[in-house]
């Protein structure tokens, strides 16, 4: 996989969302890169855990963007992390504080 892309549109419920919009309580939400690859995020959720599943949509074709799964170290009250896993990866490629920086860590 190439370096990350830019998202350039996310859209919920099919509107227009800004870059401030929360995304952690989204079940699905769809975005669009600066290359014009278009992906879509579904959240999986438990008791205990919230992980994202990253899909690109290319003419009809869908593959595994990868998956981010939703932390809360308990060392600093507050604070979360959002570990990103590339397809097969046993371990994480990496964390963002942010949602919207995790699937865009994903994305071509």
């Amino acid at each position: 996989m190439s370096s990350s892309a830019n998202i350039a549109l996310v859209t919920v419920d099919g509107s227009e969302v800004s870059r401030d919009y929360d995304l952690d309580p989204v079940p699905e939400f769809e975005f669009v890169t600066d290359e014009n690859n278009s992906y879509r995020v579904i959240m999986e959720e438990t008791e205990s855990d919230r992980m994202w599943t990253v899909t690109r949509v290319d003419s009809g074709h869908e593959s595994e963007a990868g998956t981010v799964r939703h932390e809360k170290p308990w060392l600093i009250f507050g604070s979360s992390a959002h570990r990103y896993f590339k397809p097969g990866a046993t371990f994480s490629s990496g964390f963002q504080n942010d949602l919207w920086n995790a699937v865009q860590s994903l994305a071509e």
